[in-house]
């Protein structure tokens, strides 16, 4: 074959890239405990040590906007699907919801008894899920100016940990808890719509959904990340290989990618659709770094072992459309004898 036909036959095949994740930069002085990203574009929402909070752009790495300072440290953090809203909960049980168009107070709660661990939008972002550490999950309904909520769930001994929002099901919500696994509920009427068994029965700390709301991934107190179908929440693989609890899971904004942060301090990413792990970030923080994705699928925002912010380059970007991972070549069968 002459080289120009194999340029020919080579152009006209699926193009594939194999992903690199590689430390960028290290910015000291900003400790983030919490971090969520904007639907669109580079910037994302970081909660300080000190209870600051910063909407950051990963492009410039500079600090577009600071918002409402939190009495502690917020824990929680979440951007509407809208862009319009950013709600920050934090261990004094209060929750800010802000404008990120002027940075102004458009809600305030405060009606779990603990700390806020997780904060969640609907798709409509017309309700917000908070998961207290009083083991409740709250539902607001931000079409009305009230300060309680419009529905309150009682764990009962569950532990609910990281309750989010189905992007598919506007009303549908799934939460770890600290026993079988999961649950999937109904955030109208409170009830249970399905079970999620796994984990060797030790508990999830968190929950996240893929784009399309067709996968979720958990992240165990056994030590692993589990992907499943979320028709039936049936497992399709788990991704092992770290070294104690994984406390924070993602999905990339094609949904191609999961990143898992562990008390191991290690991140992991893998690869979604053939569940083989793809990049292995050393040195980040002891108690699990938090996991951002940035729309634009060209950063994974993390927190280092010293507790700094700490920016990763993800190489091809994984936004919505961008090039397909290479698929893992499986050996060849050996043929048998005779």
């Amino acid at each position: 074959m002459t080289i120009l036909a194999a340029m020919l036959l080579g152009s006209s095949q699926p193009q594939t890239s194999v992903i690199t994740v590689t430390l960028a930069k290290v910015v000291e002085g900003l400790r983030p405990v919490a971090m969520a990203p904007a639907p669109t574009g580079s910037r994302f929402v970081a909660a300080m040590e000190d209870g600051s909070v910063r909407i950051i752009d990963a492009t410039t790495r500079q600090t577009v906007r600071e918002l409402a300072k939190h009495p502690q440290p917020a824990y929680a953090v979440a951007w509407s699907p809208d862009g319009a809203f950013v709600a920050t909960g934090d261990e004094s049980a209060r929750i800010f919801v802000e404008d990120t168009r002027n940075g102004s107070k458009v809600r305030e709660y405060r009606t779990h008894t603990k700390g806020i661990q997780k904060l969640s939008f609907n798709q409509s972002r017309s309700f917000l899920l908070s998961t207290g550490k009083d083991d409740e999950i709250k539902v607001y309904d931000l079409t009305k100016d009230a300060k309680k909520e419009a529905r309150s769930i009682l764990g009962k001994g569950a532990n609910f940990y990281g309750a989010s929002f189905s992007p598919k099901l506007p009303m549908t919500f799934a939460t770890g808890i600290l026993g079988t696994g999961g649950r999937e509920y109904n955030a109208m009427s409170g009830s249970v719509t399905s079970f999620i068994t796994g984990h060797d029965n030790q508990g999830v700390y968190d929950v996240a959904f893929n784009p399309a709301g067709t996968r979720a991934v958990t992240a165990g107190r056994d030590g692993t990340a589990i992907i499943w179908d979320t028709k039936g929440y049936k497992k399709l693989a788990s991704l092992k290989g770290h070294g104690d609890w994984v406390v924070y899971a993602g999905f990339s904004p094609n949904g191609k990618l999961v990143a898992t942060g562990s008390t191991d301090r290690t991140v992991k990413v893998w690869n979604a659709q053939n569940y083989t792990k793809v990049a292995d970030l050393q040195a980040q923080s002891g108690v699990g770094s938090p996991i951002c994705f940035t729309a634009d699928g060209k950063t994974l925002v993390t927190v280092n072992d010293a507790g700094y912010l700490a920016f990763n380059n993800i190489t091809p970007a994984q936004a919505p459309g961008a090039t397909p991972l290479a698929p893992v070549k499986k050996p060849a069968k050996k043929k048998g004898r005779g």
